[in-house]
């Protein structure tokens, strides 16, 4: 589904593209254009018939990467709180008032 909608995704930004009237600053060139997204949408595509061929005829490796996905599957809301707390704990430090702060101006006079 990711694979298809980037591929039209990127038919739709040529139909706009190729719309486009010249104006005062020239004309947009999209960036997807340049980094190839419907390249990835190709890839996407070609993942998962690879997939859908693995869950058809498991195989050992196919067994393994399940075990993986359910050890990485245990740690990715264990990383998302551990960011979470970080960002409220540096966040709540930048609210709080400090009574030694000087200015850049102050620093610098007090250098020479």
């Amino acid at each position: 589904m990711i694979g298809i909608f980037h591929v039209f995704m990127w038919y739709f930004l040529l139909v706009l593209y190729k719309g486009q009237i010249k104006g005062a600053f020239g004309i947009y060139e999209p960036v997807t254009y340049k980094t190839g997204c419907t390249l990835w949408g190709i890839f996407f595509i070609i993942a998962g018939v690879f997939i859908i061929g693995v869950t058809k005829y498991p195989t050992r490796s196919g067994k393994l990467g399940r075990e993986v996905s359910r050890i990485l599957l245990f740690f990715y809301p264990l990383e998302f709180s551990v960011a979470l707390t970080y960002s409220i704990c540096s966040c709540s430090n930048l609210f709080r008032r400090q009574s030694d702060l000087t200015s850049v101006a102050e620093e610098a006079e007090n250098t020479f």
